[in-house]
């Protein structure tokens, strides 16, 4: 494929060849026609000029006229009669007697006769024009002239001649002088067709590789030339093509970035969907099947002995006791998860809200020989959900009753941070893998499953933690540390509500 640089250059050659070759032809086919025309044309003119300096019997512009029609524009003039003698002659006689004899136009001495025919044939066309113009040759010299004869008045003819031999030489030296010129403007025309093309493909090339760069998706190259034409115009309407599409792309991605979150959301929540359904029928299945168990043994009378029938009674309430209380965890989580519940700010010492917490606690920690201590810092008191605060800390200590080991200490600990305040509930025990840290604020996850399922866990605690945290700004969390774990909630140092 040519390109277009290649078609300019090729174009600006061919254009002065055709140049040159349509001079030449104008020349060699139309040339001689154009001069013998305007020749004519002028010796007509200077007739008539000359019949009216005769007519008014100027005597010296007459003779000054003819004079210059001689030597300057080389007519050669003669006056004949109407019998064909030669009245007055550019080629007899010398100036001064030609001159003299002009005015009177008499009868030259060894005039020329014309002939007989030649005469008739000129006074014949004069009757039907004003003017006879002819090719003629004159033997005598060789060359062939164009006359045009006139009637000077009624017994005078005028004929000028002017020799047109010189125009086919002309014709000819002119045709070589057009091709060397010709040759000379192709090589001229060569060079500046190079730089010309150079010039005008250059920025074409530039918008070009610039489209091709658009269509790989890469937009940083611009147009940066200053012109104020087409190509400029073009260049600029790139930019802005340019501009328009790497916004749409970039929007476009944007949208596609957060249609594959929703997309990627919608498939975890669908997941968590059928974890919580598959959770929540199995955790109702056990206790369901348990109470039917024995049921159907008191109606068919397994036991026989009240104390057995009571022990049945006592594992019947026990397990609808834990149905209740899961629930009530599954209505409190959709209730939360559903922005349902308000939140009611008030002052709050955290510290004397931690001694609470002691002092409710208090039997079940003697119960189960845990050592408790508080580790407390002098703060202020702060904006928060005291009821949603306390229900977090609440699941926090159960959680830590649940899984405290052998060495049995629980801590509460309050500390300052730059911008929040830390409450930390730790209980000595066995570690979280640290794969499994991001997966205990779902619903229904428990480490031991055996060992929560006698406790009545489910594994909701921490899940409904996670969502009140949200709801009063406060973050949580979960650290493993050097003799067991410690859950933390951080509240922000709010000390009015328009903070």
């Amino acid at each position: 494929m040519k390109s277009i640089r290649s078609k300019l250059l090729l174009t600006f050659i061919l254009l002065i060849i055709s140049l040159v070759g349509i001079g030449l032809l104008i020349n060699l086919f139309f040339l001689e026609t154009f001069y013998i025309h305007q020749k004519t044309i002028k010796i007509k003119n200077s007739s008539e000029e000359l019949k009216v300096l005769y007519g008014q019997k100027n005597k010296d512009q007459l003779i000054s006229f003819v004079d210059t029609l001689e030597k300057s524009h080389g007519f050669s003039i003669e006056v004949l009669s109407l019998s064909g003698s030669t009245l007055y002659s550019t080629l007899k006689g010398d100036s001064k007697e030609k001159l003299r004899t002009i005015d009177e136009f008499e009868d030259l001495q060894n005039k020329p006769n014309v002939s007989e025919n030649g005469m008739n044939r000129l006074k014949n066309e004069l009757k039907k024009n004003t003017f006879y113009v002819t090719k003629t040759n004159l033997k005598s010299i060789d060359l062939e002239f164009l006359l045009v004869g006139s009637k000077l008045d009624r017994n005078k003819i005028l004929i000028i001649r002017t020799p047109i031999t010189a125009i086919n030489e002309s014709v000819e030296i002119y045709n070589y002088f057009l091709i060397y010129i010709g040759l000379a403007l192709l090589c001229v025309g060569t060079v500046i067709g190079l730089i010309m093309a150079k010039s005008f493909t250059k920025p074409i090339l530039e918008i070009s590789s610039m489209a091709k760069e658009m269509t790989s998706l890469s937009f940083s190259r611009k147009w940066s030339r200053n012109r104020k034409d087409e190509l400029g115009q073009l260049g600029y309407s790139m930019n802005e093509l340019s501009n328009i599409i790497s916004d749409f792309i970039e929007k476009l991605n944007i949208k596609n970035k957060t249609l594959m979150n929703e997309l990627e959301e919608k498939v975890k929540f669908e997941k968590k969907r059928r974890t919580f359904i598959s959770n929540v029928s199995h955790e109702l299945k056990t206790p369901i099947t348990i109470i039917q168990s024995y049921t159907e043994g008191l109606q068919v009378g397994v036991n026989q002995t009240e104390e057995e029938q009571r022990e049945y009674l006592d594992i019947i309430m026990d397990e609808a006791n834990k149905m209740e209380k899961m629930v009530y965890d599954l209505l409190n989580l959709s209730t939360l998860q559903n922005s349902k519940m308000e939140v009611h700010y008030e002052e709050v010492d955290l510290n004397q809200l931690v001694n609470e917490m002691m002092k409710l606690y208090s039997p079940q920690f003697n119960e189960n020989h845990i050592v408790f201590q508080h580790e407390q810092t002098d703060i202020k008191p702060i904006m928060t959900d005291r009821i949603k605060l306390v229900q977090i800390m609440s699941n926090y200590i159960n959680n830590g009753l649940t899984h405290v080991n052998e060495k049995k200490q629980i801590t509460i600990s309050v500390k300052e941070r730059e911008n929040t305040y830390r409450i930390s509930v730790f209980n000595s025990g066995e570690m979280i893998p640290e794969s499994e840290i991001e997966s205990i604020w779902e619903s229904f996850y428990r480490a031991d499953l055996a060992r929560n399922r006698t406790n009545g866990n489910v594994g909701l605690g921490l899940s409904i933690v996670k969502e009140l945290a949200i709801m009063i700004q406060a973050n949580v969390g979960v650290e493993n540390e050097e003799d067991g774990v410690s859950f933390w909630i951080e509240l922000p140092k709010m000390t009015n509500f328009n903070e």
